[in-house]
């Protein structure tokens, strides 16, 4: 395995490890099936899934993986998921018309391409902006999760462009930094809270005796 991805796993594993809760989970899935561990990938994949089962860029990896496993009525299964959400996904549709293809289904995955290809004209009507440039001025204005939204649907549309992935990995490291940078400050806010009811109780305790003494 080369050094830097083994570096990259490793750090996402302390990061999950560190976050149970969070979504860091895809990119260690990402890093395990870039490394060829798909097993890994997918098993993470699921059990991510059960804590974000809204995640659809998840749904997506694991209907890849799953495709390329040879099970490809699971990965319909996945990508129905994601489809139900979002009807005109281009990832999942363009998986699901390769499953449609390569069961002879012809008929119905000339329709989904169809269909996919009135959506893509009608989104270059409206003069969709949905491109890194965005995504980076989200970043400015400090919405890093939107930013982050964008990046994953243009990397799953260009999943071997180095660039979109490495800006993505960089985006969800700011994330997971400005959240450990919220938990801090909300543990100091904590404490000086407690701090102030340690005081309160002290003097109650004061006036409380002074009546006593009254």
């Amino acid at each position: 395995m080369d050094e830097k991805l083994k570096q990259d796993i490793e750090s996402a594993t302390r990061r999950l490890l560190n976050e149970p809760e969070s979504e860091v989970f895809l990119e260690l899935a990402e890093l395990y099936y870039k490394a060829g561990l798909k097993e890994e990938a997918l098993s993470l994949t699921f059990s991510g899934l059960e804590k974000h089962p809204g995640y659809m860029p998840a749904r997506i990896l694991a209907s890849r993986i799953l495709v390329e496993k040879g099970r490809a009525s699971e990965a319909k299964q996945e990508l129905e998921k994601v489809t139900s959400v979002e009807p005109l996904n281009p990832a999942a549709n363009t998986i699901l018309e390769n499953i449609l293809r390569a069961e002879g289904n012809t008929l119905e995955a000339d329709k989904l391409r169809e269909q996919l290809s009135r959506s893509e004209v009608k989104e270059e009507k409206k003069g969709n902006m949905e491109t890194s440039t965005v995504a980076e001025i989200y970043v400015t204005q400090g919405l890093v999760d939107d930013a982050i939204s964008i990046y994953e649907r243009i990397a799953l549309d260009n999943p071997l462009d180095e660039k979109v992935n490495n800006r993505l990995k960089e985006l969800r490291k700011k994330k997971d930094e400005q959240y450990q940078d919220f938990l801090k400050k909300r543990q100091k806010i904590t404490k000086t809270i407690q701090a102030l009811q340690e005081n309160l109780k002290e003097i109650q305790e004061a006036l409380q005796n002074l009546e006593k003494e009254l």
